[in-house]
């Protein structure tokens, strides 16, 4: 059990802008979502539409919520941050550290593996190559690293990842006969990084492909060889980078594709479905096959 109170001491120490509107001392039993609102819980409130239709605003015993919501909350958290400061609370107050062992079942590491300080790697994974990983990163289940590839501190990487094979290309001769192209890059991956299920890194061709610190790629993504992501990008399921792509700091990728050798600039937002077959310039907004500037209609 915990009070209001230790929530706002916890928002506080994380430095999450609110301000708070009722009585600290009341108790919390554990945390709900609004559609599913259990009596003496916190919970969300994204936005006005988020509520459900004849729902009683004043049963909330604490609402955080995003800073356009109002009601007659009996307790309220307002925070431009308030899906960060819902979860981080639950995470905070919650989270059950599971107990599993530092490596899994069946896992291979090679003698020129380096691993840092309190990583876990689960079962069924393939670390085979000069591969160093840094301090607090989990490996997820079944996972294969291959060839030359350093991992920095904290990462997630989720279970069937592979990073570090050879990305697609090669050479034909006047017969059209082709030749594969052996790859002599690594894969380069900064702190804190996450990468979600089945996703798939290739190393680059002669130089790294570099996955920067902070990013966050999500399920069934592939970022191709010689790609270079800079600090806090974000993709989507299923966005394919097809190689020596440059995506700038906080590049957003909403399940796209982006053809190779193509910039987004920082701070670009690539829309859902959308085909990149030219450079995105820093904060634009494109959409569409091919990918052309977001324009809203008067």
């Amino acid at each position: 059990m915990i009070h209001i109170s230790d929530l706002l001491a916890f928002l506080e120490s994380e430095n999450i802008p609110f301000s708070f509107t009722g009585d600290p001392s009341v108790p919390l039993d554990r945390f709900s979502s609004l559609s599913h609102y259990r009596e003496g819980s916190f919970t969300w409130v994204k936005k006005p539409a988020s509520i459900p239709e004849g729902f009683d605003l004043s049963r909330i015993t604490l609402a955080i919520v995003a800073e356009e919501v109002s009601g007659p909350f009996q307790n309220c958290v307002r925070t431009p941050q308030s899906k960060h400061a819902f979860f981080s609370a639950i995470e905070h107050f919650y989270s059950v550290q599971e107990d599993r062992p530092p490596i899994g079942q069946f896992t291979y590491i090679s003698p020129k593996v380096k691993l840092g300080k309190n990583v876990r790697i689960g079962h069924n994974c393939t670390l085979d190559g000069d591969i160093t990983v840094g301090d607090g990163t989990v490996i997820w289940n079944n996972v294969t690293i291959i060839n030359r590839v350093n991992i920095g501190k904290n990462c997630d990487i989720h279970s069937g990842v592979v990073i570090g094979h050879d990305g697609f290309g090669a050479t034909e001769d006047e017969n059209h006969k082709k030749t594969m192209i052996k790859h002599f890059g690594g894969v380069t991956i900064g702190d804190d990084v996450y990468i979600g299920d089945l996703s798939y890194v290739e190393r680059g061709t002669l130089d790294d492909t570099v996955i920067g610190s902070g990013t966050k790629i999500d399920g069934l993504c592939i970022v191709g060889h010689n790609s270079i992501l800079a600090e806090d990008v974000t993709m989507v399921t299923g966005t394919l980078l097809l190689g020596s792509v440059k995506i700038e700091r906080n590049g957003y990728l909403a399940c796209a594709l982006v053809r190779n050798q193509c910039t987004v600039g920082e701070g670009a937002f690539i829309g859902l479905g959308a085909v990149v077959v030219k450079d995105v310039p820093a904060g634009e907004t494109v959409v569409g096959n091919p990918a052309r500037p977001f324009r809203k209609k008067e």
